[in-house]
């Protein structure tokens, strides 16, 4: 598992009144971010949003993960974490976008 961008989740407070630490423990504990992956349930066009209190683990109950499988059999998962404010549209269509790219990069 890769993660990048870890930093910016903590450059305002605002995203994250309560505090960032839950939010950064479920990230290094990666077999959390693995299984909420894994759990998400995926709309028509392939995308799954979690949002706040939606997420089983309560660490991330002020944030928001939107996701979406790549390459060949779309088992692996590209993703985004962030604040329950985003920008759930522009979000999806990037997540997607970034999964079309890759699985052409990678597919056969």
């Amino acid at each position: 598992m890769v993660m990048a961008g870890t930093a910016n989740l903590a450059r305002s407070n605002v995203d994250f009144p309560l505090s960032i630490g839950p939010v950064l423990e479920a990230l290094e504990e990666q077999v959390v971010m693995l299984r909420l992956l894994s759990e998400m349930a995926q709309d028509h066009r392939g995308v799954a949003v979690s949002i706040g209190r939606e997420n089983p683990y309560d660490g991330l109950a002020e944030a928001s993960v939107v996701a979406t499988g790549y390459g060949p059999d779309s088992v692996a998962k590209v993703g985004i974490l962030g604040p329950t404010r985003m920008d759930y549209p522009t979000t999806m269509a990037a997540v997607r976008a970034v999964a079309r790219y890759l699985s052409r990069i990678l597919g056969p």
